[in-house]
């Protein structure tokens, strides 16, 4: 055990309930949905999307993070945090894969149709 593992777990033993203290195993993600999960917007435009990863028992896992990614970079490129930004007329797919989820990796994906900017 690591020097800085041995002095965070005293440090969580005399200053917390040492119950709370024990690492506990993440919840199994069995499904991820994003949301929206299809939307229309104009070239140039952003939109935020939101993962949310659940158990098999139907359970926020409120610890997963996600890898984010865009099937047409030419039409929607996505960032870390979500966010979908319009480049070009068309479609393409926003995936978000739950890190650590697999094998197989469990995904949610939204569909992005991206129009012309109005005149």
């Amino acid at each position: 055990m690591s020097d800085l593992r041995v002095v965070a777990v005293a440090a969580c033993l005399l200053l917390l309930n040492p119950a709370i203290c024990v690492a506990q195993k993440p919840a199994a993600v069995a499904e991820v949905q994003v949301a929206p999960a299809a939307i229309a917007i104009q070239v140039g435009t952003t939109q935020r999307l939101i993962a949310v990863a659940y158990d098999a028992g139907g359970n926020v896992i409120t610890t997963a993070h996600y890898r984010w990614s865009s099937n047409n970079l030419n039409v929607a490129r996505v960032d870390s945090t979500g966010t979908v930004t319009a480049v070009g007329e068309g479609s393409a797919v926003i995936r978000a894969e739950a890190l650590g989820s697999g094998p197989p990796p469990k995904h949610g994906a939204a569909v992005i149709t991206v129009r012309r900017r109005a005149p």
